[in-house]
């Protein structure tokens, strides 16, 4: 059986890509209400995954532009099938359409928790800065949040 060591094992090194990432969580507050909330800053799944159930992750974030497109590309889709088109071009047609859904959803799961807290921003809160927490400040660079 071996003999657990009683030493503790030296931290891994942490480089340059680790120094640079960004924490898991912002914190935002409503200057009037006092309520406070945290916004992830990684990959937004949520918009991934359900942005293409007719916009409603984006309308639920505040983002009703991104919300708006989504709804056009369904109306789009809808209008696909009522034309009186040839089946070789619906198919690609609806290829085509397949393909810019995808984008938008993968774009948004990029991009989307960054445009809902500045969309959080716009609408009266700010960021919690509390103890001057260098990822805070990492994330308010990166992403050009306005204070």
């Amino acid at each position: 059986m071996p003999r657990a060591s009683a030493a503790p094992k030296p931290p891994a090194r942490r480089g340059k890509a680790a120094a640079d990432a960004l924490p898991a969580f912002i914190r935002l507050k409503q200057k009037q209400s006092g309520k406070a909330r945290n916004f992830s800053t990684g990959f937004a799944w949520d918009l991934f995954l359900f942005a293409g159930f007719f916009g409603l992750p984006l309308f639920l974030r505040r983002l009703p532009h991104w919300g708006a497109v989504i709804l056009a590309l369904w109306c789009v889709d809808l209008l696909i099938g009522q034309l009186p088109i040839a089946p070789a071009t619906a198919r690609l047609a609806e290829g085509a359409l397949f393909a810019a859904f995808l984008a938008v959803q993968l774009w948004l799961g990029f991009k989307g928790n960054r445009l809902t807290v500045r969309a959080f921003l716009a609408h009266g809160w700010s960021v919690d800065q509390g103890g001057g927490d260098l990822g805070t400040r990492r994330v308010i660079e990166r992403w050009k949040l306005a204070n």
